[in-house]
């Protein structure tokens, strides 16, 4: 099986573009039947830096030309065509996309890139919302050839790329500009993808001049991870002939053992739920979540009890995006939740949960004070909620303070941070908490948002949110203020309500400009933001 990648020059200057595209349509048309794999590189209708709305005009003049060529030679080689373009999907929809071809001309499957740079968000800006929710990596099946896709920077994303072998792809496509990197880089990267796949790789570029030392590199790559061929920095088709296209590198299973396929000797000993979660539970980061928001205080506690492993699970699993917790910290210094300072609220024990060591705590019954079916549910610690539950929501995490006029412990702080650390939890959580709270948070872990408490003083919430830096303020519900929330938005903050049970107040609340509401009662709140 023959195999070919087009490496087109890069235009420097967006009065080159349309050379580069049309050098491309004139390296398809000078396709024969030798060729049973055509691909070309990413952005091949913009290979350019073009201001947005002059790149869409771009786009709209030149794609008609470029995909009628990818069709005539899919029919005129007898050749699968795949061909990554900035892609229309629908009206001012644009797609970073790569689109196969059968060799009858007719549309295979679509693959859209998987991870865009800010560079690409923010120049392009072409459409990403699909992103943001699972799915895994796609494959299409042509005349019994399982293709699989990555394009650019998707080639850096080592846990994506384990998910794309566990598909069982024969050939990988990777589609890419890379302009910047160095060549042995992209050599690495590439091998890398084959061996750990156990694929063939066919990657398309574009050349960034004939004596740089970055870019380029069009290639073609064995599963056992032999460079079969590479292209440098030149221009026009690089083209190799590969042998069946299905073969997997077979190995020993260590030494002396049977023969087995490589991929299944690195799989058979993942342990994935050991390290960082990943996959369809992992929501999206505080940054990137939408709003408005529901925020579960102290998990579902209308149904479970309270600050308990099964009362955040439950609103979780209704679809909270935050969940709410109190943390206190044991007499033997372990943080836990409570948001009591006391235990006779909430369980069979009595006294400050300060005075107590976890051990101690553990020996106390947290759900019988809910009801007698809750019988023996335990204090959670804070790790523990965190090796359940990391990423899997947003977390609005109170810290109480130790002495309201004193300072925030900075050895707690530092351990809470330790665990956020350790369980991957940095870019789904902000702190809540009064003036010493953030101030040691501001110190402690500056990069972890900040959201300013009502009290003390509830009508100096936003001056404090300014001095401590933060990005968020919850409002108490009876303190709020006409013209708070107008005015925290006109200085960047977001808002927080604390609380609303009732749908028809939570509705006027959003109605109101308030971003997140916090409710003992998700179920029936969820419903507004559905």
């Amino acid at each position: 099986m023959k195999l070919c990648a087009i490496q087109i020059p890069y235009a420097h200057s967006t009065a080159d573009a349309a050379d580069s595209v049309n050098f491309l349509i004139r390296e398809l048309n000078a396709c024969d039947d030798s060729c049973d794999l055509i691909l070309t590189p990413e952005y091949s209708n913009l290979p350019a830096a073009f201001p947005l709305e002059e790149g869409r005009e771009f786009v709209r003049l030149h794609t008609p030309s470029l995909i009628d060529a990818a069709i005539a030679a899919a029919r005129r080689c007898n050749a699968v065509v795949a061909v990554n373009y900035l892609c229309e999907i629908a009206p001012g929809c644009f797609r970073n996309t790569t689109r196969v071809f059968d060799r009858q001309g007719n549309i295979a499957g679509d693959f859209y890139k998987q991870h865009l740079p800010n560079s690409e968000k923010r120049g392009v800006q072409p459409d990403y919302e699909y992103t943001k929710t699972f799915a895994p990596p796609t494959i299409v099946e042509v005349d019994g050839i399982r293709l699989g896709f990555l394009i650019c920077y998707d080639t850096y994303f080592t846990e994506y790329i384990a998910h794309l072998g566990y598909c069982k792809p024969d050939l990988i496509l990777v589609s890419s500009f890379q302009r910047g990197e160095r060549q042995d880089i992209l050599e690495m990267l590439n091998t890398s993808l084959a061996f750990n796949c156990n694929a063939f790789v066919l990657r398309a570029s574009v050349s960034m001049g004939a004596d740089a030392d970055v870019g380029g590199m069009s290639m073609v790559v064995d599963p056992e991870g032999r460079i079969l061929t590479k292209y440098g920095n030149k221009t026009g088709r690089m083209i190799q002939e590969v042998g069946d296209i299905h073969y997997k590198y077979m190995r020993t299973n260590s030494f002396g053992g049977a023969k087995i396929s490589n991929y299944q000797f690195v799989t058979q000993g993942r342990t994935t739920w050991s390290y960082r979660p990943t996959g369809s539970m992992t929501v999206l980061a505080e940054k990137e979540m939408p709003y408005p928001r529901i925020c579960a205080h102290r998990g579902w506690p209308y149904a479970m009890p309270e600050n308990t492993l099964p009362s955040f699970g439950a609103a979780i699993a209704l679809g909270a995006q935050e969940i709410e917790m109190d943390i206190r910290f044991t007499a033997d210094g372990i943080p836990v939740v409570s948001h009591d300072p006391v235990l006779e609220r909430v369980s069979d024990g009595c006294g400050l949960v300060e005075n107590h060591t976890l051990e101690q705590l553990r020996a106390l019954d947290f759900g019988i004070k809910h009801g007698s079916q809750f019988a023996g549910v335990k204090i959670a610690t804070f790790e523990e909620v965190l090796a359940k539950f990391a990423r899997h929501a947003i977390i609005n995490l109170h810290l109480k303070s130790v002495d309201e006029n004193g300072t925030y412990p900075e050895e707690q702080m530092q351990k809470i941070v330790d665990l956020l650390t350790r369980y991957d939890q940095l870019e789904h959580v902000y702190f809540m908490g009064s003036a010493d709270v953030m101030a040691c948070a501001l110190k402690i872990a500056p990069q972890i948002p900040r959201c300013m408490a009502c009290f003390p003083e509830p009508g100096k919430i936003l001056e404090r949110a300014v001095k401590y830096q933060c990005s968020k303020v919850q409002f108490f519900a009876t303190e709020l203020k006409d013209g708070q929330i107008e005015k925290a938005h006109q200085m960047g903050l977001k808002c927080n309500l604390f609380f609303s049970d009732d749908p028809i107040a939570a509705g006027k609340y959003f109605a109101a400009g308030i971003d997140t509401i916090l409710t003992n009662d998700c179920l029936h709140i969820l419903p507004l933001i559905k």
